[in-house]
């Protein structure tokens, strides 16, 4: 079982290629090389990143979900709760399958994200997009910088993407009966508040 942990192997023009997927794509080749089964999780972008204080404070405290995607970009969330989920199924499978695709279908835009967030808090959420660079200044003191400026280099990667999801016909509901958890139950599943 591997998990790209956000990282598209097998497709170098997806902005989710990233600096790691020739490493993950040898591991797996290596791995089938050998006869060993190997089950790739897939997953896009995860709910929680949401959780960052940045982030979050911004939600509780002004109603604004700053986030640095367009407003109407449509992006399959998922949980590393739903990642695990799938995990859990393909491994008690007879025959897994080789790609599994984790996240939310159809995927969402930054302005249905702010409403799941405002249906949770009960409150008026909006959906605010803010810059890459913006966004990695701002999280740079919890992660360092180094690794915000990997993130903020990501998310500039996909300012002209034109979704960050993938076909049902690849995901885990199809793959393995699993279906990722809408953000709201997301929220309610981790008891934020």
């Amino acid at each position: 079982m591997i998990s790209t942990s956000g990282t598209v192997i097998g497709d170098a023009t997806s902005p989710l290629a990233g600096p790691n997927a020739p490493v993950l794509s040898e591991l797996v080749d290596g791995l089938r090389a050998e006869a060993i089964a190997v089950t790739v999780l897939t997953p896009r972008l995860f709910l929680e990143n949401l959780l960052l204080p940045t982030v979050l404070s911004g939600v509780k405290d002004e109603g604004v979900l700053r986030y640095p995607l367009r407003a109407d970009l449509a992006v399959a969330w998922s949980s590393h709760l739903d990642v695990a989920d799938a995990a859990v199924a393909a491994l008690t499978l007879d025959v897994a399958p080789d790609a599994v695709d984790v996240g939310q279908i159809p995927a969402i835009t930054g302005i249905e994200l702010a409403e799941a967030f405002a249906e949770h808090f009960s409150r008026p959420v909006t959906f605010e997009a803010v810059t890459p660079d913006a966004f990695g200044a701002s999280i740079a003191p919890i992660i360092g910088a180094g690794a915000a400026a990997g993130v903020s280099q990501l998310y500039t990667g996909l300012e002209s993407a034109d979704g960050v999801a993938f076909d049902s016909a690849t995901g885990s509901t199809a793959a393995l009966g699993i279906t990722a958890r809408s953000t709201r139950a997301w929220l309610a599943d981790l008891g934020v508040n």
